[in-house]
C-alpha cells in the first residue's frame, strides 16, 4: 500500500499563534503525532510515506520550528518504510480560514517576490500537493528522497502539465 501524509506545517512559532499556545503543543502536533501516524501507517502495511516538512529543517537547529521539523524527518525515516519522501517547501502560499496576521504579511511579501523569482522563497500549496501525489505514483529507486523548494515546483509543474 502507498500512503500520503498531508500534514501542513503551522506558521513559524516565533509569531503568536492561537493554534499552538505552547511549545509543548507545537511539538506534540508536529513531531509526536506525525511520528505516531507514520508508525500506524507502517503497521497497516504502508510502504511509502510522504512527509511535508520545511525548508531549513535540521534536528540540530537552535530554532524550535526547524529543530522539530528535522527531528520528525529523522523519526519518520527510522520507521522503516520501503520509500520515504520528504518535501521541504519554503513559505506556503495558501488561503486560511483563521486569521494569522504575521503569516498573511509573509505570504503577501513572498507572493510578490514569486513574480520575479517563482521558485526561490515560496510555493503554492496546490503545487506541493501535486508533487506529493507524483512521489507516491512514481517513488523511484531511492529509499529516502528529499525534495527542496525548486524540485517541488518542478515536479508539481510537470504533473500539472500532464493533466494528472
Amino acid at each position: 500500500r502507498e500512503g500520503v501524509s498531508l500534514v501542513p506545517p503551522p506558521p513559524a512559532p516565533c509569531f503568536a499563534d492561537p493554534a499552538f499556545p505552547s511549545q509543548d503543543g507545537f511539538v506534540r502536533v508536529d513531531r509526536d503525532y506525525v511520528r505516531q501516524a507514520a508508525e500506524l501507517a507502517r503497521a497497516g502495511g504502508c510502504k511509502h510515506f510522504v512527509l511535508q516538512s520545511s525548508r531549513g529543517a535540521n534536528a540540530q537547529s537552535r530554532f524550535l520550528y526547524l529543530r522539530v521539523k528535522g527531528e520528525v524527518e529523522n523519526l519518520v525515516q527510522a520507521v522503516g518504510f520501503d520509500h520515504c519522501t520528504i518535501l521541504r517547501p519554503a513559505v506556503l502560499l495558501c488561503k486560511r480560514q483563521e486569521s494569522r496576521p504575521m503569516e498573511w504579511i509573509a505570504q503577501q511579501f513572498f507572493g510578490a517576490v514569486a513574480w520575479v523569482f517563482p521558485t526561490a522563497n515560496s510555493v503554492p500549496v496546490e503545487t506541493v500537493a501535486r508533487a506529493m501525489v507524483a512521489c507516491v505514483l512514481q517513488p523511484g529507486e531511492k529509499k529516502v528522497k528529499l525534495l527542496e523548494n525548486r524540485a517541488i515546483h518542478e515536479l508539481g509543474k510537470a504533473v500539472r502539465q500532464q493533466g494528472t
